[in-house]
């Protein structure tokens, strides 16, 4: 199997990220207290298996939230080339000339494009256009979901570890941290979505 550097770091980084706090709550936590010393003895095995499980949960937290974007999406959630389409954000307008030149492939106007219509011009532009110019834009975006993954993952498993977690700062910050980690993935999601149809148009007569 052949791993591009890209494709790594969107497993790794969240995974190590899951690593890290845990570790962090093992050392400082009163009733989990972690034995650093006896830890030496095996610093170089410790060394190699960090990396292998950072990528196991990585993959986990991948698969997990790619299901999650899906479901969402079944379920009627609003999906990003909605909003592009029909220009409801400023943060995310593509120009008028474009937006009419999809329009008029897909022989729809501005007022009748639904939800799921929608999602099958983006697929249908993600296989006109040439996915390597877009990317960078991918992997912010994949990148984005997964550690926001990574967050919302530590923040409910705290729920259950922590008594009255409604009132524990800690939790409080997991749930800010993972609401900001959210919109920062509905943005890079959206400019993703966004490039993909400035592409599309660009290759439309």
């Amino acid at each position: 199997m052949n791993y591009r550097l890209q494709d790594f770091i969107k497993y790794i980084i969240p995974g190590l990220y899951v690593i890290f706090f845990v570790f962090v709550w093992s050392v400082l936590s009163s009733k989990h207290h972690l034995d650093t010393t006896k830890l030496k003895d095996f610093t170089n095995v410790i060394i190699l298996l960090i990396p292998f499980v950072g990528f196991v949960i990585g993959y986990f937290i991948e698969s997990m939230m790619t299901c999650a974007e899906h479901l969402f999406y079944i379920l009627g959630g609003r999906r990003p080339s909605k909003t592009i389409l029909d220009r409801k954000c400023k943060f995310y307008i593509i120009p008028e000339d474009d937006r009419n030149k999809i329009f008029h492939q897909h022989k729809i106007s501005g007022g009748s494009i639904n939800n799921n219509f929608a999602g099958q011009i983006l697929q249908t532009a993600k296989q006109k256009i040439d996915r390597e110019s877009v990317e960078n834009f991918r992997m912010n975006s994949i990148l984005a979901r997964n550690i926001f993954g990574s967050q919302i993952a530590l923040t409910i498993v705290y729920s259950f570890i922590t008594d009255q977690f409604y009132t524990n700062k800690i939790w409080w910050i997991f749930f800010v941290i993972s609401i900001i980690f959210l919109i920062y993935w509905v943005h890079h999601n959206h400019v993703y979505v966004k490039y993909i149809f400035a592409e599309y148009a660009r290759n439309l007569c």
